[in-house]
């Protein structure tokens, strides 16, 4: 049924888009980090043992540190978080709906499927793409279970 498929193409779309926020989010703070403690280990052998080199490379670390602070580093993270949510909000209602396909007329089904489908294609107007490796990552852990429902006994 059409509603299965689109809640599965929600599922690993907004799967794929955590895993893009997560690995963008940790390589934009390593961008930041790394070349500030760099920075800041030349300045102080620099001090320490008056070499002229760690003046310099503490100079050229900062100014990388800086740059990519100012370039703001973590905001395609945060774009990325912001799909992932909207394709689990996706995911949810055509979850909803399946459920509900019992209860629904033809008609009824018809219009709610397509209203899914722009919302869906609302999502993907605005989205910036992701790497196919994480659509690989997200369902290794799909498969794994890490968006299946768990219940606990009453």
């Amino acid at each position: 049924m059409e509603l299965e498929r689109l809640e599965h193409d929600a599922t690993y779309s907004a799967q794929a888009y955590f895993e893009a926020a997560k690995s963008t989010s940790f390589w934009s703070r390593t961008v930041v980090f790394l070349p500030a403690l760099v920075a800041a280990t030349a300045g102080i052998i620099s001090t320490l043992y008056s070499a002229r080199i760690g003046g310099s490379i503490s100079a050229v670390a900062g100014a990388v540190a800086a740059t990519a602070s100012f370039l703001g580093s973590g905001g395609r993270a945060e774009s990325y978080r912001e799909s992932a949510r909207r394709y689990t909000n996706l995911r949810h209602a055509a979850r909803l709906e399946v459920a509900m396909t019992g209860t629904r007329s033809e008609q009824d089904l018809e219009t709610i499927l397509r209203s899914l489908h722009q919302e869906r294609a609302a999502i993907v107007l605005t989205d910036e793409p992701v790497s196919n490796r994480f659509y690989a990552r997200a369902s290794r852990r799909i498969s794994a279970g890490v968006t299946a429902y768990h219940t606990q006994p009453g």
